[in-house]
């Protein structure tokens, strides 16, 4: 949530009363956390992007840690919504079929995917229209949604989803999401949460995978 300029204002006020508090924060743009993840980059280029400014997805870093040991060759993956983290899995994965409405972010991203991904362009009129080109005859092991109407790409997702396919939820946080984690619940997922900052913001936010006993991460 942005500032105002007011609040702006008494935050450096404040900071520059409490000086140990001060240089700590600045210490963090030389070593630290922050530095090691390449969220500087991220915040300066307004894109995810790790250390060595590769892609990443928008994810929680705890979830991509878990992720990045476990994604393998063999993997087909739907993505809802595309982005870096299009180019990110298709670096780790067998297919990455990516849907995406936004196509300003379709005609700058094209040019970078690899033959491994097809990217599809999509309507946001409605859920129906932004639905309207997955593939259901595929499995896939992996759905990611990170679109809009997410509660309904839930649903849509597991008509698609493989025998040991899992769905990762990004913004699992928010409220109106709540309908989709429900249905996927009742449905025999387990959920596993990954609660903390994400590439170039510092508030909590959640990234979770759902999953059943036998899945394609082995957890």
């Amino acid at each position: 949530m942005a500032l105002t300029i007011t609040e702006k204002i008494t935050t450096l006020l404040k900071l520059i009363s409490e000086p140990k508090i001060f240089s700590t924060l600045i210490s963090f743009r030389g070593f630290g956390y922050l530095l090691e993840k390449g969220w500087f980059n991220s915040f300066k280029s307004g894109e995810p992007i790790d250390a060595e400014l590769k892609p990443i997805p928008w994810f929680t870093y705890s979830a991509i840690d878990f992720l990045k040991d476990r994604l393998n060759l063999n993997l087909n993956i739907m993505e809802f919504g595309s982005g870096n983290s299009t180019l990110f899995f298709a670096e780790r994965v067998k297919k990455v079929y990516s849907l995406e409405h936004d196509k300003i972010w379709i005609q700058k991203i094209y040019s970078k995917l690899p033959q491994n991904v097809e990217l599809n362009s999509t309507s946001s009129a409605s859920a129906e229209d932004y639905l309207h080109p997955v593939v259901e005859r595929e499995k896939y092991d992996i759905i990611i949604v990170d679109g809009l109407f997410r509660n309904e790409c839930i649903k849509a997702g597991l008509n698609c989803i493989s025998d040991v396919g899992i769905i990762i939820l990004d913004d699992s946080e928010r409220i109106e999401y709540s309908e989709g984690i429900k249905f996927i619940v009742q449905k025999g997922f387990k959920q596993i949460n990954f609660t903390g900052i994400a590439p170039g913001i510092f508030f909590n936010k959640c990234t979770s995978i759902f999953y059943k006993s036998n899945n394609c991460l082995k957890i």
